[in-house]
């Protein structure tokens, strides 16, 4: 009996750890995207956010993965990337992200102005996809019915939303 309550219990279980995954780092990122704004209307100034380039330092990368974590800085420029040799001022640096992939739809730094609005290097709006990954040696979190992944939309005038990824949507943004 313990043994067929068992495993009822445990696929349940798996998938509800795996959702509050994903939940977890797309609250995170929309925190801190949120935190970046409130930063660039405060001072008047540039803040951007990028993904890190790797784990030992905080040099922005040049992709659209943010599972190494992200960097939020103050920067001369919109849409610069930070390394740790600017003269930009790092704000928060956010550690590699777990049981979980984030994919953007703009590579490298997108950028807060004064008035809080979002400069993406091509213009519009940005879109965050968070999936949670079956294994944590996948390379891309999955999508499905019973596990949603999670994006978020930063529109141009700076407000960012959150909805569940339709089934069979794909998690690479």
């Amino acid at each position: 009996m313990l043994a067929i309550l068992a495993s009822i219990a445990f696929p349940s279980m798996r998938d509800f750890m795996r959702r509050n995954q994903a939940v977890a780092v797309s609250n995170g990122l929309m925190a801190d995207l949120q935190f970046a704004r409130g930063q660039a209307a405060a001072t008047r100034s540039y803040v951007s956010i990028c993904p890190r380039a790797n784990t030992t330092d905080d040099t922005c990368g040049t992709n659209a993965t943010y599972d190494l974590g992200w960097v939020i800085y103050s920067a001369s420029a919109p849409n610069v990337a930070y390394v740790t040799t600017s003269t930009a001022t790092l704000q928060r640096a956010q550690p590699a992200v777990n049981g979980a992939s984030v994919r953007a739809s703009a590579s490298g730094p997108i950028t807060y102005n004064a008035r809080g609005e979002l400069l993406v290097g091509g213009g519009g709006d940005a879109t965050f996809t968070t999936c949670a990954k079956v294994a944590p040696s996948d390379p891309e979190g999955a999508n499905s019915s019973r596990v949603p992944g999670i994006k978020l939309s930063a529109s141009h005038s700076g407000r960012v939303g959150s909805a569940s990824l339709a089934s069979g949507a794909t998690c690479d943004d």
